[in-house]
């Protein structure tokens, strides 16, 4: 499989897009998928680097001149515009292989670019999370904490594309998942000491040098342990820093390191921007004190400080230093509030988003089509074997008469709809809608033999792109999963599906004779 990412990375954009993009470019070259990354040449400096570290390939975007502003909030952030950017990356696309997916994570690119790159790209993935343009993908991951995450991008994508929201999807290199667990059971378990080891960082750029201005902070605070003090590669400062870093005897100063996990994971408090690192913490479980750098920060920043994962103090040029240095103070020496917040902060993530969406990405197309009475035997092997009924509310046998009555009333019935999906040219599993105005309730199926090969998430996709085109006045889609049916369950939750509530049942047996 051949991917292409277009996002970029300078001083005023930060490196946050281009290090989720990495962390997905990663695991999906390590699933046997070759990535190439389009990314403006200005500003790129030492992250082309880390492209090239990460064996990936990269190709600059020339600079053009610079064209009238396009009408969406960023785009200062690509000057000479999007209907020029689209051609220079058509001109690179065509001396390319065929290019299985095209992922855009830039917030100056919307549907004009990717429409106009369409004839070269299989398909589309937009990495977003300000939801304030129009994209023409097939497929949109927010991996940011929003209140009702999907209905954020209503009108703003076509009717058939997939959404998968929430930090369950952000975009971490692996080594959070895999110290998530010593980290997490480190801090619950914590005694009621003050924080021993401070972790400060501000992102790849810091453009308003909150590094500097915490440094400082923490100087006249005379904090005594440990501080860890990480600046990327963009940040502008770094021989100065190291010099106000004298004022503080347990600053340690790290340009661009490789181990930020490990200095998360040793951290007992963080202080730092929301943005990205916001769910390397949360997958680690790490208290945060946490201030705005731009805009697009605060919305994010205030849903998980009303959570509570994070103490959120506002943007950053309206914030007093004794309010700063207050907060500081109070949850280095709060024990119990720094437990609570990491008990919170790391139910949100688990660091496996980049797993998650590469497996999405690589799974094989599925297509679907109505069901018609020339398929009755086959539904009815499906449905009868073992394997597929032990995950059945119902899990009885199927006696062939009924199964096949049952055919002929679903085909005939306008509030059902009975599709049958396919992969490869072979009939791979069944879904049905059951429709309630602007409701439908959904189940699957898949053939027993293909269990296993990651076909029921692309199959709900599929299905839930032909409902949207056939049926416009559906709205939303429930689905009900047995207790215990963790592969359904992660189907669901895979393509885009969220809890809604729960049900629990208690059996109290049948009554006693009289």
């Amino acid at each position: 499989m051949f991917v292409v990412f277009r996002t970029d990375a300078n001083p005023r954009i930060g490196t946050g897009h281009l290090m989720r993009c990495l962390a997905l470019a990663d695991a999906l070259a390590e699933r046997g998928a070759h990535c190439l990354f389009l990314c403006r040449g200005a500003g790129l400096g030492r992250t082309a680097a880390r492209i090239a570290a990460a064996g990936h390939d990269l190709y600059p975007v020339p600079e053009a001149a610079a064209a009238a502003a396009d009408e969406i909030a960023h785009s200062a952030w690509l000057p000479h515009g999007q209907s020029r950017d689209a051609e220079l990356c058509r001109g690179i696309l065509q001396r390319q292989p065929p290019v299985d997916w095209l992922v855009v994570d830039h917030y100056a690119l919307a549907a004009p670019w990717q429409t106009a790159l369409r004839p070269a790209a299989g398909r589309i993935l937009v990495i977003d999370d300000l939801a304030d343009r129009r994209h023409d993908c097939d497929l949109l991951v927010d991996q940011n904490f929003h209140p009702a995450a999907p209905q954020r991008y209503a009108g703003l994508l076509p009717a058939a594309a997939g959404t998968l929201t929430g930090p369950r999807h952000a975009l971490l290199r692996p080594e959070f998942a895999r110290l998530r667990q010593a980290a997490l059971a480190r801090r619950l378990a914590a005694g009621a000491g003050p924080a021993a080891r401070l972790l400060v960082l501000f992102g790849g750029a810091d453009a308003a040098d909150l590094t500097g201005r915490t440094v400082d902070l923490l100087a006249r605070q005379a904090f005594a342990g440990p501080v860890d003090v990480v600046v990327g590669p963009l940040y502008p400062g770094a021989q100065a820093l190291g010099r106000r870093l004298a004022a503080l005897p347990g600053g340690t100063l790290h340009v661009n390191p490789g181990n930020v996990a490990e200095l998360m994971a040793a951290a007992d408090l963080a202080i730092g921007s929301p943005g990205g690192t916001s769910w390397e913490r949360c997958a680690l479980g790490l208290p945060t004190v946490a201030i705005a750098a731009a805009a697009n920060q605060e919305a994010m920043a205030r849903t998980l400080a009303e959570a509570g994962a994070h103490a959120y103090l506002g943007r950053h040029e309206s914030l007093a230093d004794a309010d700063f240095a207050a907060a500081v103070a109070f949850l280095a020496s709060n024990a119990g509030a720094r437990r609570h917040m990491a008990e919170v902060a790391g139910g949100l993530a688990d660091g496996r988003g980049a797993e998650r969406i590469a497996r999405r990405l690589l799974a094989p197309a599925v297509a679907v089509r109505p069901a018609s009475g020339d398929d009755a035997a086959r539904l009815f092997s499906w449905r009868n074997d073992p394997r597929v009924r032990r995950r059945s509310f119902d899990p009885a046998p199927l006696v062939w008469d009924d199964h096949r009555a049952w055919i002929e009333r679903t085909l005939a019935d306008p509030a059902r709809v009975l599709l049958v999906g396919t992969a490869a040219g072979e009939p791979a599993g069944c879904v049905r809608f059951d429709l309630t105005g602007e409701a439908a309730r959904v189940s699957l199926y898949l053939d027993p033999e293909r269990l296993g090969q990651g076909l029921a998430v692309p199959l709900l996709d599929a299905a839930a792109a032909w409902l949207a085109a056939a049926r416009p006045e559906v709205r939303t889609l429930v689905a009900e999963v047995r207790s215990g049916n963790a592969a359904s369950t992660a189907a669901f939750l895979g393509a885009g599906y969220a809890a809604d509530h729960a049900v629990y049942l208690k059996h109290l047996g049948a009554p006693e004779s009289p």
